[in-house]
């Protein structure tokens, strides 16, 4: 219960946040460090389901499945980009770095790193 705590995850079943990051869902808004972050429709549809699993390592055909709706296409690097995509937006320039990857498996949304 106390790591539940301490990671600062639900505020409302509206808004998210882990460490200074904010999704309000009402909004569609994203906040991080208090910045208004500016994401593309998919942008937002993977972090919404990054930060509603965060502290859950996914895969990236889960990811493909429940963002791109689709059935995974071990070919395409279309999660590796998009990950990429929200680094860029999401982690450039703050501390802690939220999203990671966990090599040979997938992505997971976190404070505290890989698990």
């Amino acid at each position: 219960m106390k790591a539940l705590l301490r990671r600062g995850k639900t505020e409302t079943q509206d808004t998210l946040r882990v460490a200074d990051l904010r999704v309000d869902f009402n909004k569609r808004q994203v906040t991080r460090g208090g910045k208004k972050i500016e994401l593309t429709f998919k942008e937002y549809a993977l972090l919404e389901y990054l930060i509603r699993n965060a502290g859950q390592v996914l895969s990236r055909s889960m990811i493909v499945e429940q963002v791109w709706d689709q059935s995974f296409d071990s070919f395409t690097n279309v999660v590796d980009v998009y990950i990429r995509y929200l680094r860029n937006k999401i982690d450039q320039g703050f501390e802690p770095k939220l999203i990671h990857t966990v090599r040979g498996v997938g992505y997971v949304l976190s404070e505290e790193g890989v698990p």
